[in-house]
């Protein structure tokens, strides 16, 4: 007889990050395109007040307009950091308020669908790592790396990948004396012609970007940026611009999908350009990345820009050691032809199914989820073989 044991897979998403949203829609779409018959969905949110809760009602869309009051209705949760409990723990009130372990969820793996802080940058692998449970996607290192910004450009700076010139602006830099930054940046090599690109160093989906165009507005730039983050990203601006993006995942080896050229109305694709055209203001059923108008596998694109753009991409994922599904991002200047690295995405919008289902061969995005925990369950098993335990020789001498 067949075994017909459902891998438990918890899906876990939100969390304490500005993309908390976002963080919603990318799981909404992918725990409708898990394969029932393989898994069992366990739908874990992670809440902007960082508690942790699972539920039915979690599928529903419409739960999340009722956000905090709706949550009453939910099971509390955590991920204990000990090994062996291969689950997560239920929790309760007990008297004075106090919180107290109930029973476990059994799960056999974690699928994070975080995008931003606290979830795609390491902190919640760690805790995977310490209790000692399977998951998709990057682990520590790669996660921690490719979340910040400067940090992973620098890196594959080192390993011969092209990327544009970037200048790193703390918050307490700018706070003792904004002027003398704007001077000492404007004063940079490469960084006197404006305009300017500023972002926050770790943070994706577009929020705090701004397009500095006149010396005045650098300061104002700044600032937007440490609302969100303690540190901002200064880049030199392409005048003549196309942006392509690629997909990487490791299955079978380093794959690459189809690339895309995103199509920006306003010269910077902003928030509301990626997850609220054609969509989420008129009927609040935006479909996030898949939604933003680009061109997906271009057949006017030079084939020598593509060709490249796939083997840089594949290098890159490689060199920081990621696992799952990533997208990178690179620019063209169309006037001297040169191409750079822009950015990373551990786990991007949308999983970015939409380039591997028109990718050859094609992958549905159920299939793209199936190889994901495939992967892990292997990374794990691998990990697990190794020999962590030689006793307590030095502390009996």
């Amino acid at each position: 007889m067949a075994n017909t044991k459902r891998t438990k897979v918890a899906v876990m998403f939100g969390g304490r990050s500005v993309e908390h949203e976002i963080s919603v829609i990318t799981a909404l779409q992918l725990m409708q395109a898990v394969d029932p018959a393989v898994y069992d969905v366990i739908p874990v949110y992670i809440a902007p007040n960082g508690g942790w809760y699972t539920g039915s009602e979690l599928l529903d869309r419409s739960f999340y307009a009722q956000v905090p009051a709706s949550l009453t209705r939910l099971t509390e949760v955590t991920l204990l950091p000990k090994p062996g409990i291969r689950g997560l723990t239920r929790l309760s009130r007990g008297r004075c308020g106090i919180v107290q372990g109930d029973s476990v969820i059994p799960v056999d793996v974690f699928l994070p669908a975080f995008h931003g802080q606290y979830g795609e940058d390491g902190c919640i692998q760690g805790l995977f790592e310490l209790a000692d449970m399977p998951y998709t996607g990057s682990n520590v290192v790669a996660s921690a790396i490719t979340m910040n910004k400067y940090t992973c450009k620098m890196y594959l700076k080192e390993h011969n990948i092209p990327v544009l010139p970037g200048l790193l602006v703390s918050r307490d830099q700018a706070q003792r004396d904004i002027g003398d930054i704007v001077r000492s940046v404007l004063s940079s090599d490469g960084f006197s012609k404006l305009p300017l690109f500023v972002k926050p160093c770790n943070l994706g989906s577009s929020i705090g970007v701004s397009k500095v165009k006149e010396t005045h507005e650098l300061a104002p730039a700044l600032a937007k940026v440490f609302r969100y983050d303690t540190h901002a990203l200064i880049e030199p601006c392409v005048s003549e611009i196309m942006e392509i993006n690629c997909s990487v995942r490791d299955y079978n080896g380093v794959q690459a999908s189809v690339v895309e050229v995103p199509v920006s109305q306003s010269g910077v694709l902003s928030y509301e350009e990626k997850y609220l055209r054609g969509g989420g203001k008129k009927t609040g059923q935006s479909q996030g990345m898949a939604s933003l108008t680009r061109v997906i596998d271009p057949q006017d694109l030079d084939a020598e820009i593509r060709d490249r753009v796939v083997e840089l991409a594949k290098r890159s994922f490689a060199l920081l050691g990621c696992s799952g599904v990533a997208r990178l991002d690179f620019i063209v200047d169309l006037a001297s032809g040169a191409l750079y690295f822009n950015e990373l995405n551990a786990f991007p919008g949308s999983c970015s199914f939409y380039l591997w289902v028109r990718s050859r061969p094609r992958v549905l995005y159920t299939e793209l989820i199936h190889n994901m925990i495939e992967t892990a369950l292997k990374h794990h098993a691998t990990a697990a073989s190794l020999d962590r335990n030689i006793g307590l020789r030095a502390l009996k001498n």
